[in-house]
């Protein structure tokens, strides 16, 4: 009820925005402060943002080379985020309903789409739009051009800039100076993203060292042995049984019978703590149709045992599965946990099962057998701090294919989906400051370094959807300008009138295509 109040208030308090704000423009109030008002985003001129511009224009033999390669960029991303949304499109029909894209996901907005931190998002925000107005507005300087207006852009607070060219002097530039103005914000975001990933990786990432070397646990389910202990995400195991033990240890660790007690000791907020939790390989899910579920096996078991030999640990399991003929049967068992007892006991409707094979069932599986069961040891989640460390810092080592390379960039970008952005609360006691920034204070480093990422990442997607073939972006209009140079080189007899009818056809067709292919994210996986 509180946080619904504090939903109430906030709307109401942007309602109230937006209505003193259009008051004020409409009574023309704002226009005495060389201010106007869009439905609440406040436009506020200044001239010496147009003084810092020209100053940054200075260098034209520069800015003109950056114009060629501004062009290169947004072709090049353009093409490749158009092969992204039919990539993406072709998948829709697998997609689960309730595991489709919402809307607030599709929009990257701080505030909207909860994946972005609020505070992050706007500083990143803030920064990409002006980098992206500037980039513009160098452009037009370069060129000869006028520019209109330009200043600060603000919703409450400031959310970044912008830069109004002449539209007639544009309208009526070459070619060729008209794609380097369009070109040079989204290309500015993406040289803004790639520096700031540089900076996120090689510079900040590159310099942090693991504290302890312990396995840390990340998600940990309902209902198994770690959760009925207390453990929770962002644990870092430091031994069990008084056994020191890393992250490569856990697959042939050296465990008690499944079922069985165990001291473990984590390391949490700067302190070691000891539990006790049972040991063993946790039932976590049961696909319908196939061996587990039909031999009786649930969501929350425990295995003991299968064919007779007792599964310690995850290689054991593993180790099984492979002697394991497909079609056979044999005898297994499961534990159950009793409340009453506090303990784990051996399950009276388990008896025996009989794989499948695994090739049957998953693309690109092995021949080899397969049970329908996802499980993991204790019944959580665990990740080697080191190889996490090392990911961030060189998201791109051992890539030598081309799909490797891609795989590396979607992991990168999808930092955010596995809760390592922003690297905060548990993950900096794992994580500390090394190198060069070996002095500095443990928050003050992660903070600045999760500023840079999502500096790349909210630059990266403003570059990415600047570039679409889509009219009003900034990729539309180099689209239809490219497209009507593309049509006078083929078409060389027609006329005028003609020529704009194709090339309006073509844009409008993209513009459609656009949409569709964004829309169909939303609409696809709830219509199958």
């Amino acid at each position: 009820m509180d946080n619904l109040l504090v939903i109430l208030i906030v709307i109401a308090i942007i309602i109230g925005y937006v209505s003193l704000m259009t008051y004020l423009d409409r009574r023309k109030v704002l226009e005495r402060y060389n201010m106007s008002s869009w439905y609440g985003f406040i436009m506020l001129r200044t001239g010496r943002g147009q003084r810092f511009v020209d100053i940054l224009a200075k260098p034209k033999r520069f800015w003109h080379g950056f114009g060629y390669l501004a062009k290169a960029i947004c072709l090049i991303v353009m093409i490749s985020i158009m092969a992204l949304l039919i990539w993406e499109a072709s998948l829709v029909t697998n997609i689960p309903a309730d595991q489709a894209p919402t809307l607030d996901m599709l929009v990257g907005l701080p505030g909207i789409n909860p994946l972005i931190p609020l505070w992050y998002g706007i500083l990143a925000l803030a920064v990409g739009v002006a980098v992206h107005e500037i980039g513009h507005g160098i452009m037009t300087r370069v060129s000869g051009m006028k520019i209109k207006s330009m200043g600060l852009l603000l919703f409450i607070f400031p959310v970044g800039a912008f830069v109004e060219p002449d539209e007639e002097a544009l309208v009526k530039a070459d070619k060729k100076v008209r794609t380097s103005v369009y070109a040079a914000g989204p290309a500015t975001n993406i040289v803004l993203a790639l520096f700031c990933a540089f900076l996120f990786s090689t510079v900040m990432v590159g310099s942090a060292e693991v504290a302890h070397d312990g396995p840390v646990l990340t998600t940990v389910y309902g209902g198994t042995p770690a959760d009925l202990a207390g453990l929770r995400s962002g644990y870092q195991i430091v031994s069990i049984n008084g056994v020191e033990v890393s992250y490569a240890d856990l697959y042939d660790l050296d465990a008690p019978e499944p079922g069985t007690p165990m001291s473990l000791t984590y390391y949490f907020n700067g302190e070691e703590h000891t539990t006790t939790v049972h040991s063993g390989i946790v039932v976590l899910s049961i696909s319908e149709g196939l061996p587990a579920a039909e031999s009786g096996l649930q969501a929350g078991m425990v295995l003991y045992s299968i064919n007779d030999i007792i599964l310690y640990n995850e290689g054991d399991f593993r180790a099984v599965l492979n002697e394991l003929t497909p079609g056979e049967t044999y005898p297994i068992v499961a534990m159950e946990y009793d409340e009453a007892t506090a303990s784990y006991v051996i399950s009276e409707s388990v008896k025996s099962i009989t794989p499948v094979n695994r090739a049957d069932h998953v693309v690109g599986g092995a021949n080899m057998a397969y049970l329908g069961v996802t499980s993991l040891y204790l019944g959580t989640g665990i990740m080697d701090p080191q190889a996490v460390l090392d990911s961030m810092a060189n998201p791109y080592a051992g890539a030598d294919s081309l799909d490797d390379y891609f795989s590396s960039t979607l992991y990168y970008i999808a930092l955010p989906f596995s809760g390592l952005q922003p690297l905060d609360g548990v993950y900096r006691d794992i994580f500390v400051p090394g190198g060069m920034f070996a002095g500095w204070d443990n928050d003050v480093f992660w903070v600045t370094a999760n500023c840079f990422y999502w500096i790349f990442w909210i630059s990266l997607m403003l570059g990415m959807t600047n570039a679409l073939p889509a009219v009003p972006l900034d990729g539309g209009f180099l689209f239809r300008d490219w497209i009507d140079t593309l049509v006078r080189k083929v078409k060389k007899g027609i006329s005028e009138e003609e020529r704009e009818r194709v090339v309006s056809s073509i844009s409008y067709t993209f513009i459609l295509l656009v949409v569709f292919l964004i829309a169909w994210q939303l609409i696809g996986p709830r219509l199958f």
